[in-house]
């Protein structure tokens, strides 16, 4: 059997489907609320833990960003499926899903330990991306026990470090896109606005609601996705 043979819109399972989130995602991110939906032609996109490519495939197909995505993962597994829907989707006008996909990169990356400076899909301008967006490697990252060096070789958690990791990577008035579903919306804000190596780099640009369940006499979401937009 040829090794796409077994590729098809099938294997697009999505990042939080049970609540909802790609669609909220998609629909926020194409609506006149949100300043690059204005470009969406040129805008860049940076997604975090893209597994199957999903959300790129998407914003691609359904929302009409044509500019360059590029979507890293730490898995390589996740990497080549989402490079074989790529080829898939080129190859195959006859499948619901048939885009263009000039444009759409798929890595391995550790966004931790590499630079995403020295690599071949970093913006040519050399500033950043327009949009980054993480459907829940920040809550992966918070349950690892892993700590690497700061620069005075003082051992930090990874969540302690990720936050000036995804702000090297946003251009000047770009936005940064969080969904969580182990973070509340507070602390989501917190960790963006108040954690020292980056404090004053976000502002809360936005927040994306969903439905609100209540528990023990206690309201609260599922989900939560707040949208931040780094400062000039």
């Amino acid at each position: 059997m040829n090794q796409d043979d077994s590729v098809n819109s099938s294997n697009l399972e999505s990042w939080f489907e049970d609540v909802g989130a790609p669609a909220k995602v998609l629909e926020y991110l194409t609506s006149d609320s949100f300043p690059l939906s204005q470009y969406k032609q040129k805008a860049s996109v940076l997604d975090l833990g893209t597994g199957n490519g999903s959300a790129l495939f998407s914003l691609r197909q359904e929302g009409g960003y044509t500019g360059p995505l590029v979507g890293i993962d730490y898995s390589d597994q996740g990497i080549q499926l989402a490079n074989r829907l790529k080829i898939h989707f080129a190859n195959d006008p006859e499948d619901e899903r048939h885009i263009a996909v000039r444009d759409m990169t798929f890595d391995v990356f550790d966004l931790i330990k590499e630079s995403p400076e020295k690599m071949p899909w970093w913006p040519k301008d050399g500033t950043g991306f327009d949009l980054v967006l993480d459907k829940g490697t920040f809550d992966a990252i918070s349950l690892s026990y892993d700590t690497v060096p700061d620069v005075h070789g003082a051992q930090q958690h990874l969540n302690q470090v990720y936050p000036a990791k995804i702000a090297a990577m946003i251009k000047p008035n770009g936005f940064f896109l969080i969904t969580s579903c182990n973070w509340t919306e507070d602390e989501i804000v917190r960790w963006f606005t108040t954690t020292k190596s980056i404090q004053g780099v976000f502002d809360v640009f936005d927040k994306i609601k969903y439905k609100v369940f209540e528990f023990g006499g206690r309201k609260g979401q599922g989900v939560t996705s707040v949208c931040f937009q780094k400062r000039a």
